[in-house]
């Protein structure tokens, strides 16, 4: 079982959006086993597979926190794809969860309990660096960041990287897998966009990824109606770069 940690201090990068095609595309092109996490408590990629965060019942903290069963807690995408909800009750699980003697360890203690069950578990992180991020790069084998095309977005990313390094010194095992650009096309002349993606290439190299992620509604058309944007709209652009980038990071693991 592979953990893939989607990770990014900054809201707004794409990151949800990622977990989810990341995981539809590794279930259906694949044929793999996978769990997603949600780990943030605006519970985006829980609304975003079609449930209602004020009806989900168990949240993925509840478990993490070994307060109920995996079995209660999990949700059916389709037959190969699962989900470890979220909702607003998360915020308060973290305090538990931080406060354990266990921590920062415990989704990785949690993971193993269910560990032949799936091929990859992906990991969708609350925009900032705060206790649940570190459990989730803690608990992953790779953790992947999407990248706006942003000033914000850019000098962020030091922060995070900074944080990410200071986790590996407990946890050696975590790699940085690939930072990938979203919402960016390098063939509209939006220079600052592109003096900035061309600055984190030069300064990662080949961490930064070959696939980048354009602009297309189809993406958040998708998300409204509850589904990934293989289900909705195969032929999209947003459909194209989502299946190049699961198969740039499946090749990490070959």
């Amino acid at each position: 079982m592979k953990v893939l940690t989607i990770v990014n201090n900054k809201g707004g990068v794409g990151k949800t959006t990622t977990a989810q095609n990341i995981a539809a595309g590794l279930s259906r092109f694949g044929n793999n086993r996978v769990l997603m996490i949600d780990l943030d408590s605006q519970a985006s990629l829980t609304r975003s597979c079609g449930y209602k965060a004020d009806v989900v019942k168990n949240n993925s903290g509840s478990f993490i926190a070994n307060e109920t069963l995996f079995s209660e807690t999990v949700l059916k995408i389709s037959e190969k794809l699962h989900l470890l909800p979220s909702s607003s009750n998360l915020a308060i699980k973290e305090d538990n969860i931080k406060s354990s003697a266990t921590f920062p360890f415990n989704l990785k203690i949690a993971l193993g309990k269910i560990q032949d069950q799936y091929d990859f578990v992906i990991v969708d992180c609350p925009p900032a660096l705060s206790g649940l991020t570190r459990i989730a790069i803690v608990a992953c084998n790779s953790y992947f960041v999407p990248l706006q095309a942003e000033f914000l977005s850019y000098e962020g990313l030091r922060n995070l990287l900074d944080f990410a390094a200071e986790i590996k010194q407990i946890s050696p095992d975590i790699n940085l897998g690939g930072v990938f650009a979203t919402r960016y096309n390098p063939n509209v002349k939006k220079k600052i966009a592109n003096e900035l993606i061309e600055a984190a290439r030069k300064q990662l190299g080949d961490i930064f990824m070959n696939t980048y992620v354009r602009d297309n509604v189809s993406l958040s058309e998708a998300q409204a109606t509850g589904t990934d944007i293989f289900s909705y709209n195969q032929e999209s652009n947003g459909a194209q770069d989502y299946y190049s980038l699961t198969k740039e990071i499946i090749s990490k693991f070959s």
